[in-house]
Order: C-alpha cells, then sequence, then structure tokens
C-alpha cells in the first residue's frame, strides 16, 4: 500500500510539472527588461543588478620561483566528424518533418500575455509619414488574425500613433510568452527516435568513408609498422 501511494504522489509530482508555465516576459521603451518566469516566481536576467566591488587586499611580495615547464598535451582527435550542409539540411528536413504535428498543437498553447505595444511613426514629410502609418495599420490587421489562430493571446492591445513632429520612429510594450512543461518534453519526446535515426545514418556513412579510404590518402607507417606488416 505505502508503495501505490508513493507511486501516487510521483504522478501528481509530475502532472503537477507537467501543467507548470514558464517562458519570458520582455519590457522596452524607456529600457529593456527582461524576465524569465517559472509558474509565479519572476527572475530578472536584464539588467543585471550591479554587485558592491570588494576592496581587493594588497599582494604581498613573494619571491618568484622558476616555472616548471610542462611538457605540450597531444592534440585530441575529433570523434565525431564534422558534417557537410547537405547533412545538415537533412538534419532540418528529419527535425520538421518530425515536429510538425507537434510544433502545432504546442503553438496552439503557447501563450501570448501581455500583448501590449504602443508604436509611433513620423517623418518630415507628411505625405510619407501619412503612408507608412498606412501600411503599418494594413499589417497590423493582417497579421493579428493569424497569429490569434497560431497562439493563445487573450487580450493584445496595440496601438498606432501618427506624429508629424516627430523625426525617427519609436516603440514601446510589453510581450510574454509562456509555455508548458508537458509540451517542452513533448517536443523533445517527439524528436528522440528521428534524431537518433539520423544520427545512426550520419556515423555509418562517416565510417564506410573511413573504411574505404584509398592507400595514398592513408598516414604513411613507421619502420616499425612495414616491418610487422
Amino acid at each position: 500500500m505505502s508503495a501505490l501511494r508513493i507511486i501516487g504522489v510521483l504522478l501528481l509530482i509530475v502532472l503537477a510539472i507537467g501543467y507548470l508555465r514558464v517562458g519570458a516576459l520582455v519590457s522596452f521603451g524607456d529600457g529593456l527588461r527582461v524576465r524569465l518566469r517559472v509558474g509565479p516566481l519572476r527572475l530578472t536576467v536584464y539588467p543585471r543588478k550591479k554587485r558592491r566591488k570588494k576592496p581587493k587586499k594588497p599582494k604581498e611580495d613573494k619571491p618568484e620561483q622558476p616555472k616548471e615547464e610542462k611538457p605540450p598535451k597531444p592534440k585530441k582527435k575529433r570523434a565525431i566528424p564534422k558534417p557537410t550542409l547537405g547533412e545538415l539540411l537533412d538534419l532540418a528536413d528529419t527535425a520538421l518533418a518530425a515536429l510538425r504535428a507537434t510544433v502545432r498543437r504546442a503553438c496552439r498553447r503557447t501563450r501570448i500575455d501581455p500583448l501590449e505595444l504602443t508604436a509611433v511613426l513620423g517623418g518630415g514629410d507628411p505625405a510619407e509619414a501619412a503612408m507608412r502609418f498606412g501600411a503599418a495599420n494594413t499589417l497590423m490587421y493582417t497579421v493579428m488574425p493569424r497569429a490569434e489562430e497560431t497562439f493563445e493571446i487573450p487580450d493584445p492591445s496595440l496601438h498606432l500613433r501618427l506624429d508629424y513632429d516627430r523625426v525617427s520612429p519609436a516603440a514601446s510594450g510589453t510581450i510574454g510568452v509562456s509555455l508548458r512543461v508537458g509540451d517542452l518534453f513533448a517536443i523533445a519526446f517527439t524528436l528522440i527516435l528521428p534524431l537518433g535515426k539520423w544520427f545512426l545514418r550520419f556515423k555509418r556513412a562517416h565510417c564506410h568513408k573511413k573504411a574505404t579510404r584509398s592507400p595514398a590518402e592513408q598516414p604513411d607507417m613507421t619502420a616499425a609498422e612495414r616491418q610487422s606488416a
């Protein structure tokens, strides 16, 4: 009975962690501020708090001792060969094919809250400023419906303003993005098997290349190796 209770408590803990939301909160305008969110916790990562420097103690003069020369360390051979451009493209195709359905579900569960943006457009020429303002409004009303279909955006707040007296544009706002830990684990588990198969193909191909090298490409043998051969 105690074992069943322990298993039940562990399952509850795993479920609670899976429903926990993690993300980031970015504020900009007067200055940039970045905070990480883990459930109800907030951790500011930028700007960092300045630590007070402790006064350094004066160093005591010690007699210099001759440094011992250490023999140079032999260079380690690279265990994994460097992938080619074609192999990297194959890796990207494999990852995208595996993530297609999982990322679609994860994006639908990704919450963008808050979404508060204010942009002020301006310029020297009123006609050009008005054209830019119209183009920005068209872009906003084209992108936002698709973004609301893809992500969870409960309360977007977007404002565009036009100021003819302003020379350069300005923007300010706060954007928060969060995702459940369970969705992150689902993405990771979806990638494990396809990426493992890709790595086996990659390793097998490079092992085959090493085995089929021509005698001209092989390194020179020493005299002892020639005698043993």
